[in-house]
C-alpha cells in the first residue's frame, strides 16, 4: 500500500525534472524568442494559457534526444538574427511565429520536415483563431525554407538568410555546428557525399545570403567556414 500511495508522488517529481532540464536548455536569448511568441499569441487570442500551451509544446520538439543542432539554441540564434534586422521587416508577428515552427517537425522518415512543420503551424494557429492570411503568411515562410530560393517576398528573403547565418559566423561556433549536425544524421552512410554536394552548390551561388543586410554582415565569413569544412570532407 505505501508503494501504491508513492506512485502520483514519484511520477509528479518525474514531470517536474523532466520540466527543470526542460527549461535549463533555454538560453537568455531563446527564452526572450519563448516571450515574444507568447506576447504575439496572447495579443491575438487574448488567452495566456494558449500562448503557454503552444510554447511548451515547441519546448517540448525542440529538446528532444536527437536534438543536436536543431535546437533551442537554433531558435535562440535566429532570434538574434531576426532581431538584428526587425527595422526591415514588413511582418514581425508572422516572422515570430514561422521562426518557432519552422524546424519544429524535424528528422521525419518521409524528409518533409518542412512541409510537416508548416503543416503543425498551420493546424495549431488556426485553433487560436489567427486571420487566415496571417496564417498563410507563416506557412509559406516555413516552407521557403526548405530551398531558400531568392523571393519577390523580402520578408522571406530576411527569414531565410537568418536561418542560413550560421553559416556565417565565427569559425569556432560554426565548427561545433558541423559537429552537432553530423550527429543529427550520424546514421545516414552518405552523409559526407550529400553534405559536400550541398556545400559546393552553396560556393558555387553569385550570393549565399538573398537580402543585402546579411550578405554584408556574413557572406565573406561563409564562404570561408564552408570552404574550411569541404577540406575537412573525403
Amino acid at each position: 500500500m505505501y508503494f501504491i500511495k508513492r506512485i502520483p508522488f514519484v511520477l509528479l517529481l518525474v514531470l517536474f525534472t523532466n520540466a527543470v532540464i526542460a527549461q535549463m536548455k533555454i538560453d537568455s536569448t531563446a527564452k526572450e524568442a519563448g516571450i515574444e511568441f507568447r506576447r504575439i499569441i496572447t495579443g491575438y487570442t487574448g488567452s495566456t494559457a494558449t500562448a503557454d500551451s503552444l510554447w511548451a509544446e515547441a519546448v517540448q520538439l525542440y529538446t528532444g534526444p536527437t536534438r543536436f543542432y536543431h535546437n533551442l539554441e537554433h531558435i535562440s540564434n535566429f532570434y538574434n538574427q531576426l532581431s538584428k534586422c526587425r527595422k526591415l521587416v514588413q511582418d514581425w508577428d508572422a516572422l515570430i511565429l514561422a521562426m518557432v515552427y519552422h524546424d519544429i517537425i524535424y528528422g521525419s522518415t518521409d524528409h518533409r520536415d518542412e512541409e510537416r512543420s508548416a503543416e503543425l503551424a498551420v493546424t495549431q494557429l488556426t485553433k487560436t483563431g489567427l486571420a487566415k492570411e496571417k496564417i498563410a503568411k507563416v506557412d509559406s515562410l516555413i516552407r521557403a525554407t526548405k530551398t531558400h530560393a531568392l523571393s519577390p517576398d523580402m520578408d522571406i528573403n530576411l527569414f531565410n538568410d537568418a536561418d542560413m547565418s550560421i553559416l556565417g559566423l565565427d569559425l569556432p561556433y560554426y565548427q561545433q555546428y558541423v559537429i552537432n549536425v553530423r550527429k543529427e544524421y550520424a546514421s545516414s552512410p552518405n552523409f559526407d557525399a550529400g553534405r559536400k554536394r550541398v556545400l559546393q552548390y552553396f560556393l558555387k551561388m553569385p550570393r549565399i545570403f538573398k537580402t543585402d543586410f546579411f550578405h554584408q554582415l556574413y557572406e565573406e565569413r561563409a564562404r570561408a567556414n564552408v570552404n574550411w569544412e569541404i577540406s575537412t570532407l573525403p
